[in-house]
């Protein structure tokens, strides 16, 4: 093929022949790239994605990675330790999509960019460290624990209602249903999360069914909004361009470069913002652990439910579900989340009303999701709020060890912490391996630590208290707000 950008259909086919025999160096792919194609890099073989994309159960988040090398976050979001299962089925799914192989090797300018960029060492010793875990048997889930969590769930959830019909409606009756109720609804948070990783059974299908189950019909949240803002913020997290969970410019200033580039923005009239971002760790307390998921969280979920069930499309932000697998037959996928929603407010109703009232059930619901809140929002933030915050290109060093432990942190295990985090509180474990069992987090922490420092990395694997954390997103906010006064008043 002639054309440098293929854009016809006869030329992309001749390239595609072309390329299965000739190896690409990275000025190829990135050129094009440019020219539209999906390409990205997986095991030293270059992938085309763009057909494929519209097939792909988690959506468009792979498209995260085009342009890109994505071997270690197809392995850490998909089950294909060698010669499982896993493994071979979607080894069949890539054979398709195969362009040809990397050209290694000092290439050109995109060549040296991402050697520069990542360290070979550390990505080799980290893959030698994952197939070790593998053969140690890490990633297979003890079964009782998890019978154990929702177990426990189900049990607060019957203690709360039988509380208040056995004791009466009075204060303390309904305070004590309020916690036990809080208790089970942040405990099935972490536990959804267990199951939309694929961490519990062998089998996707089983996964996904109790990841509905749970997070719809224990939860009233959808399966498949988690996923597309969790897998974008486990792809590059704490990236400005590809994170969800940090696109929040309108309310808070979220790292040193981007509160700059935000206050510049606005001095120059390209942005909007009207809030006093000085004094964000003060308003923090008012719009932050208290409204997140009674208010801002139901709008998201029935946004995109909604969204993408009626009109094909929901407009959020990097909507990644949006595509020809999710919107076949009606989009009835969509409206299926809808009715196992709907399931849990029937249940709450039936159980409260005869209790309550129809108005004393719908404020049980939101005091109860309130006090969550809180306990939610101070978990899931204390991991990275701290931590750096940047757009991709600002980041120096892209490979997947350091992208998750510069954007990462954790927090001292123990009983009790393991316990309230759902084990979150291994945060960096959690982000180097998303589909290993929760429950073997602490066995992995000093092996990964071990990693870092011997590749002279020890001051990126960060563990702190748990109330140290948690003060270090009220004094992070501060810090971002400084800077952003700064930049806007010198700009």
């Amino acid at each position: 093929c002639t054309h440098p950008l293929p854009h016809c259909g006869v030329c992309v086919v001749m390239c595609r022949e072309r390329t299965v025999n000739e190896p690409l160096s990275w000025e190829q792919i990135d050129q094009e790239v440019t020219g539209g194609r999906k390409l990205l890099v997986l095991e030293g073989n270059v992938y085309d994605v763009g057909e494929w994309v519209h097939k792909h159960p988690g959506g468009k988040v792979l498209l995260s990675y085009v342009g890109e090398d994505a071997s270690d976050v197809y392995a850490a979001m998909h089950k294909v330790a060698e010669g499982s299962e896993g493994k071979k089925s979607l080894d069949k799914y890539l054979k398709p999509l195969l362009v040809g192989p990397l050209k290694t090797g000092k290439t050109g300018p995109k060549a040296e960019e991402h050697a520069a960029t990542h360290d070979a060492a550390l990505e080799k010793d980290f893959r030698k460290l994952r197939k070790d875990l593998e053969e140690a048997g890490m990633f297979k889930p003890k079964m009782w624990f998890y019978a154990m969590m929702l177990a426990h769930i189900i049990l607060l959830e019957v203690a709360g209602w039988a509380t208040l019909k056995f004791f009466g409606t009075g204060w303390v009756p309904y305070c004590a249903t309020v916690a036990m109720l809080v208790t089970a609804q942040a405990q099935a948070g972490w536990l959804q999360h267990d199951f939309g990783h694929l961490s519990v059974f062998k089998s996707r299908v089983w996964n996904l069914r109790m990841h509905r189950f749970v997070i719809l019909h224990l939860k009233a949240a959808s399966s498949a909004w988690w996923n597309y803002r969790h897998y974008l913020h486990h792809a590059k997290p704490n990236v400005a361009d590809t994170d969800p969970d940090i696109n929040m410019p309108y309310v808070f200033m979220l790292g040193d470069e981007m509160a700059k580039k935000w206050a510049h923005k606005q001095k120059e009239g390209k942005a909007k913002g009207f809030l006093p971002y000085d004094l964000q760790h003060v308003y923090w307390w008012v719009i932050g652990p208290p409204l997140l998921l009674p208010v801002y969280f139901h709008y998201e979920n029935l946004r995109f439910l909604i969204g993408n069930a009626v009109f094909g499309r929901s407009g959020m932000w990097k909507d990644s579900y949006s595509t020809k697998h999710y919107m076949r037959h009606g989009r009835v996928f969509f409206w299926k989340e809808l009715a196992w929603m709907a399931s849990f407010f029937f249940r709450w109703h039936f159980t409260y009303a005869p209790l309550l009232g129809v108005a004393g059930w719908i404020t049980l619901y939101m005091v109860v999701r309130t006090v969550e809140s809180h306990w939610f929002v101070w978990v899931t933030q204390m991991n990275h709020l701290s931590m750096d915050i940047n757009k991709y290109s600002g980041r120096l060093r892209r490979d997947w060890p350091s992208l998750q432990a510069v954007a990462t942190c954790n927090v001292d295990g123990g009983l009790f912490n393991d316990w309230f985090t759902g084990h979150l509180n291994y945060q960096i474990e959690h982000h180097l391996f998303p589909t290993m069992p929760r429950h073997n987090y602490a066995k992995v922490a000093p092996l990964v630590r071990d990693m870092f420092e011997r590749n002279g990395k020890g001051s990126d694997y960060i563990s702190k208290t748990l109330l140290g954390a948690m003060g270090d997103i009220v004094s992070s906010l501060e810090t971002y707000g400084s800077v952003w006064r700064e930049a806007y008043h010198e700009f």
